[in-house]
């Protein structure tokens, strides 16, 4: 990174609603995952980090069509404003505590869905422990045909402690980096040729794991 020109930082001493938006670019909860939402109170500032937190906070959205979803929990995600190109990604993070939960960090494409980088995605057990389940992954090609190059579990020392998380991307290689150490990389042409020249927004987000949907209270109804 010394011979690399630093464009962007936040250290969020504060939260900057010019940099990072709330919620997906497409909307506050994805309707396949209709037990949750990206609520603006699981955002925010403590102690110079950034919280993104799980809470029981049920609220109602009304889509185009008259559907109407009535969601129990709140989740926190930010999504950035800009997207970025080639270069090294860098993030310091701590894992929420809790059961059940699915926090992660990712790359995805501004133009198109796929293509993703999963830098980190965690999965907390009912004893609020990852079990060093902290995943990488690469989802990549269009249309029906969509494909990944499959999940894959990365120890470290205590899942609770600070983690450094790096990405460093380039058109030859996509390479993770867990607190220094090489995790995983692709230089597989037919996977990098998706990522190509492509523009990524920068996704932090918690969440409550889908295999915990029985846990949790969702109505959906419709005029």
């Amino acid at each position: 990174t010394s011979k690399m020109k630093l464009i962007f930082e936040d250290n969020f001493e504060s939260f900057n609603k010019d940099v990072w938006r709330i919620g997906q670019p497409w909307g506050k909860f994805h309707p396949e995952y209709a037990y949750q939402y990206y609520g603006d109170k699981s955002v925010f500032i403590q102690n110079n980090c950034l919280i993104l937190n799980q809470e029981y906070s049920p609220k109602q959205f009304r889509l185009e069509g008259g559907k109407i979803y009535d969601i129990p929990q709140s989740v926190g995600l930010v999504t950035s404003y800009k997207s970025y190109g080639y270069g090294f990604f860098e993030f310091e993070i701590e894992l929420p505590y809790g059961s059940g939960l699915w926090p992660a960090v990712w790359l995805s494409c501004v133009n198109s869905w796929p293509p993703e980088i999963d830098i980190l995605e965690a999965y907390s057990n009912d004893n609020t422990n990852y079990k060093n389940n902290l995943q990488t992954n690469f989802h990549f090609n269009l249309g029906n045909t969509k494909e990944s190059s499959g999940a894959r579990n990365h120890p470290v020392n205590n899942t609770y402690e600070k983690l450094n998380l790096g990405c460093w991307w380039t058109k030859d290689f996509i390479k993770i980096y867990y607190n220094g150490i090489l995790v995983r990389q692709i230089t597989s042409d037919n996977i990098l040729k998706w990522f190509r020249d492509e523009q990524m927004l920068v996704i932090l987000n918690n969440a409550i794991r889908p295999e915990y949907i029985n846990k949790v209270q969702t109505q959906i109804s419709e005029f």
